[in-house]
C-alpha cells in the first residue's frame, strides 16, 4: 500500500532539548484501562507508551485493558516488562489474538526518524506518514528505495526497537504520536534511552547492539566499482563479447589511470529465461567463464553476478521448485516474470545455496541482490524471506572465501539483515531529483542502521539524454564522500565515449583517486560501525543535536566526524550551505584550505564540476592514502602508502582519531594535542602498520614529517592554525 500522507507538508520543528534526570529510571503501569507504561527518572516521565494494541485487524487493532501485573482482560494473554538496563527497557506481549503492536504519545513538536531509508518527500523525518514495513516501489526521485528497520526514535529522547520480521504498519500521520501493528499474536519490543541527554548516537548504537552490526566488507567492496546493466551491448571497437567489452573498460581505466576496484554483472549473463536460474554463463557472450574471472582478479579486479530469489519460468530454478512444490502458489510466471521459493522450506534453501555455490567455485566474489518486492511473494513474507535469502547468499560466499573477503549487497534488507549484506539504494533517476533523493536517502540510510551504503553514480532510470555531463559530474562528487563508489556505465553512457567529453573523464580520474585514497579513512569509521553500529553518512543533528535547524537538513551531511559534505544538488553549480553548530564550530574548505566559516552560519557558495563543496572541522585528523593496490597497474614497484593529514585548532586542545589496522584488526588511536601559549601541535600514534608521510596543514603551509608504522610522537613548533584562533 502507497503512504497516506497528510496535506500539509510544512517541516515539523523538533522538540525542545531535552534533558535526563539524575535519578534511577524505572519503568511502570501507568493506566489499566487502557493499558499504558511510562518510563521515568523520578517524578519526570521520559517516556509515554499510551497504549498496547491487540486485535483481529492489522490496522484498527484497540487498545487494551489489563490488571496492574499485566493479564489483558477479555482477550486473553499476558504484558510484561523488564529492565535491561540504565537505560533499555523490555515489553513483551502475548495475546490470543492476530495482531499486536503499540502506541507511543509525545509532545505535538516532537519529530519522528527511522523505520524506512526512502525519504518520503524528501525529508528525514516522518511526519505524516503511514506506510507498511515492506519494500516501496516506484516512487519520486527514487524506485525500490528499501533497507527498513521496525526502529524509530524521537526528538522526545528516545528511541523503539520492535523484535520481529513479521509484517506490520507504522502510523505517523497524528502529530506527537506514532503507533504500530504487527502480523504477530506476540511481539517484543525495547525502549531505548540516550546515555546523555541529546546523545541520538547512543540511541543508534544501543538498537543496533540488540539487533546487529555490519560485518567488515572486502577492501574492493568500498570501490570505485564499474558495471553495467547489459554488458552484452554497446560493444565499440574491438568489442565482440560481454568478456571483452569488459577488458575494454579494464583498459580505459588503466590508460587513464582511473583507480577502481571490482565490476559485477548485473542481468543479462547467464542462459534461459530472464537470464537467471541456470545457474551459469552464457557461452555466447561468457565464453570462457572462469579464465575470464581470473583475469580480472589478476587486473585487480574482484568480480560480483546478480541473483534474486525469482525462479524465471522454464529455467532450472523454476522447473525443480515447481516439481518439489517450494514455489509460494498463486503467483503467475509469465506476469511477475516468476516467482519466489519458499526459503522457510529446508529443502528449498538447501537446494538454492548448493545451486548458488556455481559462482564461488569459478571465482565470483560477491552478489548485488535483487528484488524481493516485486509481487513474487504474499506481502506478508517479504520480510522474512528477504532475510533468508541474504542469509543464503552470505553463506555461498563465506563459506568459499570466509568472512570480510567479498561483498554483496542489496537494495532491499530488513533489519538484522545489515550482519550479512551491505546496501544500495535502489534504482535512483538520473536527474537532480533523483541525486537530492540519493542524498537523503543515504542520511536516512545510516539513520536504521545501514552504514555502508551506496548509490548508482548517475542514476540507474535514465532516458537516452541521461546522465547530463553536469549531473554525472555532481553525482562522482557525491560518491566520493560515500561509504561505497559505485558506476553505472556502458548502454551509450559511458564516460570516455561520446558525448561525454575530456572535462568529465577528469572529473571521474579526480573523484575516483580522492575515494580511493580515504580508504583508510571510509575503513576505519567502517569498523567503528562493526563495534557501535553509527552511520558514516550521518544526519546534522547526530553530531549537532543542540542545533535546531539542523534537523531538517536533508542534501548536507558529516562524513564520519572529521569532514562536512554540501553537495551541489541542483543544474548551474550554486547552493546555500548552512554551517552546523555555533560560533564555537569552525568549518575550513578542503580543497583550497583557505576559507573558514562559523557554525550557525549561511553562506552562498558557487562551484564548478570540478570539485564539490567539502570542508573538515576544527581539529581533524584525516588518514589517507594508496593501501590498496587493486587495479593500479601503472605504477611500478606499488607498496601500501598512508598519509595522516591534521588540521589544528588552538580551540581545540585534543583531538583524536580511531584508525584501523587491517593487517592486526586492531583499532590504533592517533591523538593530536594543541598548546596554543607554546604555539605547538603534538602528534602521536600506534602501530598503524604501513609507513607514510605525516602533514600538518597551517598557515605556513604544509608541514611534513615521517609517519613510522610502528608509532611514534611529532611536535611541530610556531604553528599558525587555519581556523584563526
Amino acid at each position: 500500500m502507497w503512504a497516506i500522507l497528510a496535506t500539509s507538508l510544512a517541516l515539523l520543528a523538533p522538540a525542545k532539548a531535552w534533558t535526563l534526570p539524575k535519578f534511577e529510571n524505572t519503568i511502570s503501569v501507568s493506566s489499566t484501562s487502557p493499558y499504558s507504561l511510562s518510563v521515568s527518572s523520578g517524578k519526570e516521565v521520559l517516556v509515554r507508551n499510551s497504549a498496547i494494541l491487540t486485535g483481529n485487524n492489522n490496522y484498527t487493532a484497540p487498545s487494551v485493558s489489563a490488571s496492574e501485573s499485566g493479564s489483558i482482560v477479555n482477550h486473553g494473554g499476558r504484558i510484561s516488562t523488564s529492565k535491561l538496563s540504565h537505560t533499555v527497557f523490555k515489553v513483551e506481549v502475548n495475546t490470543t489474538n492476530r495482531y499486536v503492536g503499540a502506541r507511543f504519545s509525545t509532545e505535538n513538536d516532537a519529530s519522528f526518524y527511522g523505520v524506512w531509508e526512502y525519504p518520503w518527500y524528501q525529508r528525514l523525518d516522518n511526519a505524516n506518514i503511514t506506510f507498511e514495513l515492506e519494500g516501496v516501489g516506484n516512487s519520486d526521485g527514487v524506485n525500490w528505495d528499501n533497507a527498513r528497520a521496525p526502529f524509530f526514535f524521537t526528538t522526545a529522547g528516545y528511541g523503539v526497537y520492535t523484535d520481529t520480521l513479521e509484517m506490520g504498519s507504522y502510523d505517523f500521520s497524528t502529530p506527537g504520536q506514532v503507533q504500530y501493528i504487527f502480523n504477530s499474536s506476540s511481539l517484543v519490543y525495547y525502549i531505548i534511552l540516550p546515555e546523555s541527554a541529546g546523545d541520538f548516537k547512543s540511541i543508534l548504537s544501543q538498537y543496533t547492539a540488540l539487533s546487529a552490526h555490519i560485518e567488515m566488507p572486502a577492501d574492493t567492496g568500498y570501490g570505485p566499482t564499474f558495471w553495467s546493466d547489459d554488458f552484452e551491448e554497446d560493444f565499440h571497437a574491438g568489442v565482440h563479447n560481454a568478456q571483452e567489452n569488459y577488458y575494454d573498460v579494464v583498459n580505459h581505466l588503466y590508460n587513464y589511470q582511473i583507480h577502481a576496484t571490482s565490476m559485477f554483472a548485473d542481468r543479462p549473463y547467464g542462459t534461459g529465461n530472464s537470464s537467471f536460474g541456470n545457474f551459469d554463463f552464457d557461452p555466447i557472450y561468457y565464453p570462457t567463464p572462469k579464465e575470464f574471472i581470473a583475469n580480472l582478479s589478476a587486473y585487480g579486479f574482484d568480480f560480483q553476478v546478480w541473483v534474486a530469489n525469482r525462479a524465471f519460468l522454464d529455467t532450472e530454478l523454476f522447473n525443480v521448485s515447481e516439481a518439489n512444490g517450494w514455489l509460494f502458489p498463486g503467483i503467475d510466471p509469465v506476469q511477475f516474470l516468476g516467482p519466489a521459493l519458499n526459503l522457510s522450506i529446508p529443502a528449498a534453501y538447501n537446494y538454492f545455496k548448493e545451486r548458488l555455490s556455481y559462482f564461488p567455485s569459478v571465482g565470483v566474489k560477491g552478489y548485488k541482490i535483487d528484488r524481493g518486492e516485486e509481487g513474487e511473494m504474499p506481502v506478508y513474507e517479504q520480510n522474512i524471506q528477504q532475510t533468508l535469502f541474504e542469509q543464503l547468499c552470505y553463506e555461498s560466499m563465506v563459506e568459499k572465501w570466509g568472512a570480510s573477503h567479498f561483498y554483496n549487497f542489496a537494495r532491499n534488507a530488513v533489519d538484522r539483515s545489515r550482519a550479512r549484506t551491505w546496501i544500495w539504494n535502489g534504482d535512483s533517476h538520473s536527474n537532480f531529483s533523483g541525486l537530492a533523493y540519493s542524498v537523503a536517502s543515504g542520511i536516512r540510510a545510516g539513520l536504521v542502521g545501514f552504514p555502508v551504503w551506496s548509490s548508482d553514480t548517475g542514476g540507474y532510470v535514465r532516458g537516452p539524454n541521461d546522465p547530463t555531463e553536469e549531473l554525472w559530474a555532481r553525482w562522482m562528487w557525491f560518491s566520493t564522500f560515500s561509504p561505497v563508489y559505485e558506476l553505472m556505465l556502458g548502454t551509450n553512457h559511458t564516460p570516455y565515449y561520446p558525448p561525454y567529453t575530456s572535462n568529465l573523464v577528469s572529473v571521474l580520474k579526480d573523484t575516483a583517486h580522492l575515494h580511493h585514497s580515504l580508504l583508510p579513512y571510509i575503513k576505519s569509521y567502517t569498523y567503528q560501525a562493526t563495534q557501535n553500529g553509527l552511520p558514516i553518512i550521518r544526519a546534522l543533528f547526530l553530531e549537532h543535536p543542540e542545533d535546531q535547524q539542523s534537523y531538517g537538513i536533508t542534501d548536507e551531511y558529516f562524513f564520519g566526524e572529521q569532514f562536512f559534505v554540501a553537495p551541489i544538488v541542483n543544474a548551474g553549480g550554486s547552493r546555500k550551505v548552512y554551517f552546523p553548530g555555533n560560533a564555537k564550530n569552525k568549518y575550513l574548505e578542503y580543497f583550497n584550505k583557505t576559507a573558514v566559516y562559523t557554525g550557525g552560519s549561511t553562506a552562498s557558495i558557487s562551484l564548478s564540476v570540478a570539485s564539490v563543496p567539502a570542508f573538515v572541522v576544527a581539529g581533524a585528523i584525516v588518514p589517507r592514502g594508496d593501501i590498496l593496490q587493486a587495479n593500479n597497474k601503472w605504477t611500478e614497484n606499488w607498496k601500501p602508502y598512508l598519509e595522516i593529514e591534521v588540521f589544528p585548532s588552538f580551540n581545540v586542545p585534543r583531538t583524536s582519531f580511531t584508525y584501523f589496522n587491517g593487517d592486526t584488526g586492531k583499532d590504533v588511536e592517533i591523538v593530536m594535542m594543541s598548546d596554543k601559549k607554546q604555539g605547538t601541535i603534538d602528534v602521536s600514534w600506534g602501530a598503524v602498520g604501513i609507513s607514510g608521510t605525516l602533514v600538518l596543514y597551517s598557515k605556513q603551509g604544509q608541514q611534513n614529517s615521517t609517519l613510522v608504522a610502528d608509532g611514534g610522537t611529532v611536535r611541530f613548533h610556531g604553528v599558525q592554525s587555519l581556523f584563526a584562533d
